[in-house]
């Protein structure tokens, strides 16, 4: 019934989050939105104590403690403060502590679901 289902599902989410995880420390390369629809190329990294992201841009490393983020937001969001900058579909907004945002650009919609779906899961492991 629907135990099975739901042993499945955990067990689906688990791979996932490993797959995710060990692609994450090993850092991966992201394109960030930096204004007016902007992207440049990033790589985002997790920390193997898995409780900071670390953005690399630019030449410089910003570290995101996971437990600084509020909100994790896929897709359009309704312009405001603060994102004053027109999103797209594939994209990923951080939303932190202080309010500051982070978003970043996908490949693809399945790609920006698993991205919020691992990020909220280790985000919250956190907020325990």
């Amino acid at each position: 019934g629907s135990s099975a289902a739901a042993a499945r599902e955990t067990l689906a989410l688990k791979e996932l989050m490993k797959r995710f995880v060990q692609e994450m420390v090993h850092g991966r390369q992201l394109s960030v939105v930096i204004g007016e629809g902007r992207t440049e190329p990033c790589k985002l990294t997790l920390t193997p104590n898995l409780m900071y992201l670390q953005l690399e841009a630019s030449g410089v490393t910003h570290d995101i403690p996971l437990r600084n983020v509020k909100d994790i937001c896929p897709g359009k969001l309704p312009s405001s403060k603060l994102v004053p900058i027109e999103l797209d579909d594939l994209d990923d907004t951080l939303v932190l502590r202080n309010n500051e945002c982070v978003t970043f650009r996908l490949g693809s919609l399945a790609e920006r679901d698993e991205f919020t779906k691992c990020l909220n899961v280790l985000a919250s492991a956190l907020d325990q």
